[in-house]
């Protein structure tokens, strides 16, 4: 395995999954790639208007995200590249993981979005052309 994909919100689920991503890839020595998608349907590109300062928490949000799960692969060999990008979730990972040829995707069971498992993460196992993992919560991780 070469390629891993993360899907992370900063929700207690999305900190189980990222354990497990991290202990996989330094299982199988490979890339861990860490993703964040601003909701779109929430949050819009910036521009002048009421909601520009939410959609810049929401990045903001995102990079955290993102920088979370490189502090927590510190120490394990991991190598680990993080991006944040706006769209619908379930697209964009499964774009994402498409671009990076990732061989498995690895998503929390719930999020800290409105959707949860039955949508993103059903609607990611749906489309993605790769083994998708989905972690329980953090006692059943």
């Amino acid at each position: 395995m070469e390629h891993i994909l993360l899907a992370t919100d900063g929700s207690e689920y999305a900190r189980a999954a990222a354990k497990h991503a991290i202990n996989l890839a330094a299982e199988t020595e490979a890339t861990l790639h860490v993703l964040c998608v601003v909701d779109e349907r929430r949050f819009n590109e910036p521009a002048l208007s009421a909601s520009e300062l939410a959609t810049i928490y929401a990045e903001d949000h995102a990079n955290m995200c993102v920088a979370e799960v490189s502090e927590m692969a510190e120490g394990s060999g991991v190598r680990v590249e993080g991006d944040s990008r706006h769209g619908l979730p379930h697209e964009v990972i499964v774009e994402y993981a498409t671009d990076i040829g990732a061989e498995t995707i690895v998503v929390g069971e719930h999020g800290s979005h409105d959707t949860h498992f039955s949508g993103v993460g059903r609607k990611v196992r749906e489309l993605a052309d790769c083994k998708v993992v989905v972690v329980g919560t953090p006692a059943q991780a």
